[in-house]
């Protein structure tokens, strides 16, 4: 199992980690996923800084991790599948290239979580959405980014 649907809480079992909203930077720089995977960081200047993280294999994807935290706590978590056809430049990119990592996204979402997507939408961007009491989990093509990409979005309260 990769998320926990009762909690949103990723399980990463091959590294012995697990990754959930207000997880400590110090926490996570003591696991081995942080020791093997971790790749680089950005300072964003807003109080939140983006860690990002080598590929893994999951359930034969090859999946990524951009872990966002404000200050010295997770706040969210955004991933993407990735495949030796993705265009690897501008010159190789096309809009449906890119709409094939969208539906490759959701394809994995939908193997992992279990479940269908509880919302689909075309406008203003393709979202597929899986809503849970704790938050949501999604994946969406952004035009604007030329990228396509999910994540999980913990309720504020909870």
């Amino acid at each position: 199992m990769l998320v926990n649907n009762e909690n949103g809480t990723v399980e990463l079992d091959e590294f012995d980690t697990q990754l959930y909203k207000g997880l400590l930077l110090d926490q996570l720089k003591q696991t081995d996923f942080y020791k093997e995977k971790y790749q680089s960081m950005w300072d964003v200047k807003t109080g939140y800084f983006w860690y990002y993280f080598k590929s893994i294999d999951v359930e034969s994807f090859q999946l990524s991790f951009s872990l966002c935290f404000l200050g010295d706590h997770l706040h969210s978590i955004q991933m993407s599948t990735s495949e030796s056809t993705d265009a690897k430049d501008w010159n190789e990119w096309t809009e449906e290239k890119e709409m094939q990592v969208f539906y490759r996204n959701n394809k994995f979402l939908t193997s992992i979580l279990g479940m269908l997507p509880t919302r689909k939408k075309k406008t203003p961007y393709p979202t597929c959405t899986f809503i849970f009491p704790w938050g949501s989990i999604w994946s969406v093509y952004d035009p604007r980014s030329a990228s396509s990409f999910m994540g999980i979005s913990y309720e504020e309260n909870k």
